[in-house]
C-alpha cells in the first residue's frame, strides 16, 4: 500500500481561534460542517497561503491497528511529523531497527541514516511513485485549494441526523462514519471504502479508521499543534550526523514511500517484497 502524508491524516488543536477553545463538549453540529472544520486549518499548512496566521504544524501519529494485507509489524509504530507551508516537511519513523528521519527543506531533501535510506531505495526500486514536481506546497496532493473547500461534499455520512458520541482515552468525541459519494466511489473503484473519525472538542481529530475490502488501518493523532512557523533548525540535519542521504524535492515521495512501507520492519521481513 502506498502511504502519503496527509494528512493525512490531520493536524489541529492548540492555537486555534478563541471560539473553538470555548467549546466544552464534542462537536454536535451537522456532520458535514464538522468535517469541514476539522480539515480547514490544514489548508493553510498544506495547500495555500490563506489568511490564517498558522502556517506550520507538528503531531505524533500512532498506528494503533492494521489488518488484512497490511503487515502486522506496523502495529504500534509511532511517527513524528512536522509540516510548514510552502516547502517544508519532516518525518521521523521506526524502520529497520532504528529511527529514520526524512526532511524536505525547499528544493532539497535530506534523510538519515543515509546508508539505510539508500538500501531501501535500491530494494524498492521501480515500486515507488515517480518523481513529482512540487507546486509550491509541502507535499504533492491531488487537489487544489478550491477543491479542498468542497471536501465534505465528497462523503456520504452514515446517519447524519444522529450525533454519536464515544469516550476515547478519557475524552468525549464525536464519531462520524462515512463512505465516498456513490458516483465518486464508482469512478475511483472504491465502493468498499469506509472511514470513521473521532473528533474531540475544538474540532480536533483524535482517531481515524480506514477500511477497504482488503485491509483496515487505525491511527491516533496526538500532540497536535499549529503555529505560525517552526524554528529554522527543525529543517536542518543535526550537526553531529555525517551519514546523510541528499536528493532533490522531486524525489521526496519516493523516499517517503519506502519509509512508510517499512514501518517497524527488519531486513528479515523484506518489506520490498510485500504486495502494495
Amino acid at each position: 500500500m502506498s502511504f502519503r502524508l496527509v494528512p493525512f491524516l490531520g493536524l489541529i488543536v492548540s492555537p486555534l481561534v478563541p471560539a473553538l477553545h470555548a467549546q466544552q463538549g464534542p462537536p454536535r453540529d451537522n456532520p458535514y460542517d464538522v468535517i469541514g472544520k476539522v480539515f480547514s486549518p490544514f489548508w493553510s499548512v498544506l495547500l495555500a497561503d490563506t489568511k490564517s496566521p498558522n502556517k506550520a504544524c507538528t503531531m505524533t501519529i500512532e498506528m494503533v491497528e492494521v489488518s488484512g494485507r497490511l503487515p502486522k509489524q506496523m502495529t504500534g509504530a509511532s511517527l513524528q511529523a512536522a509540516v510548514q507551508f510552502p516547502d517544508k516537511v519532516k518525518l521521523q519513523a521506526p524502520v529497520l531497527g532504528e529511527e529514520i528521519t526524512v526532511c524536505r527543506n525547499g528544493d532539497k531533501v535530506w534523510a538519515y541514516p543515509g546508508a539505510k535510506v539508500e538500501f531501501l531505495l535500491k530494494r524498492f526500486k521501480g515500486r515507488g511513485p515517480p518523481p513529482t514536481k512540487k507546486k509550491n506546497t509541502p507535499l504533492y496532493l491531488p487537489i487544489t485549494p478550491q477543491q479542498a473547500i468542497f471536501l465534505p461534499a465528497l462523503f456520504t455520512v452514515n446517519r447524519p441526523d444522529v450525533a454519536e458520541v464515544q469516550n476515547l482515552n478519557g475524552v468525549e468525541c464525536r464519531v462520524i462514519s462515512a463512505g465516498l459519494m456513490t458516483e465518486l466511489a464508482r469512478s475511483a473503484k472504491a465502493e468498499g471504502f469506509r472511514a470513521k473519525m473521532w473528533v474531540a472538542p475544538g474540532y480536533s481529530p483524535r482517531r481515524i479508521e480506514i477500511t477497504q475490502p482488503d485491509f483496515t488501518a487505525v491511527t491516533e493523532i496526538k500532540d497536535l499543534r499549529f503555529s505560525p512557523s517552526l524554528p529554522a533548525s527543525t529543517w536542518q540535519p543535526p550537526a553531529d550526523v555525517t551519514d546523510i542521504y541528499w536528493t532533490d524535492s522531486e524525489k521526496l515521495d519516493a523516499v517517503l514511500f519506502v519509509v512508510m512501507n517499512s514501518l517497524k520492519m527488519t531486513e528479515t521481513d523484506q518489506p520490498w517484497l510485500l504486495p502494495k
